[in-house]
């Protein structure tokens, strides 16, 4: 398909200029930001799992960048949410690439699998109860003995 965007899915450019969830999770626990550095875009992926640990309650993105970059963010986050981590951690780039479509070049797909990356560190990288940044393990320098 020709259109102003070039041969891109219709589905891609209608994620681009209405994207799902794009802007700022309320109260996230779990936020990771990455770019691509062949191009600069940016992303940043904001999510609030269930206390539990069971589920994705919701997934938010922002980020500047081509329309494959920023279309793909969308659609992930639209797929991820009331999944598990686990699956989520399964749902690799072979699937990423299924959901962006057959119109994606080789030469895009980095494009489009900056918010699978971004995604995933996100899910390594919890925030600490008062939401100011990332949490590790391993015990704080007071308790060591």
């Amino acid at each position: 398909m020709s259109n102003s965007y070039g041969a891109i899915d219709q589905t891609l450019i209608d994620h681009f200029e209405d994207p799902y969830h794009r802007g700022d999770c309320e109260a996230a626990t779990h936020v990771a930001e990455g770019e691509n550095s062949l191009c600069g875009d940016t992303m940043q992926v904001q999510l609030r799992i269930s206390p539990s640990g069971g589920q994705i309650e919701e997934a938010w993105f922002d980020g500047d960048g081509c329309v494959v970059s920023q279309a793909a963010a969308s659609m992930l986050m639209e797929t991820i949410e009331a999944m598990t981590p686990d699956a989520i951690r399964d749902f690799d780039t072979r699937a990423m690439l299924e959901l962006l479509g057959p119109s994606i070049a080789v030469s895009q797909q980095k494009c489009g699998l900056l918010a699978w990356r971004v995604l995933q560190l996100a899910l390594q990288s919890p925030l600490d109860e008062f939401g100011d940044g990332p949490t590790f393990g391993g015990p704080h320098l007071g308790e060591e003995n």
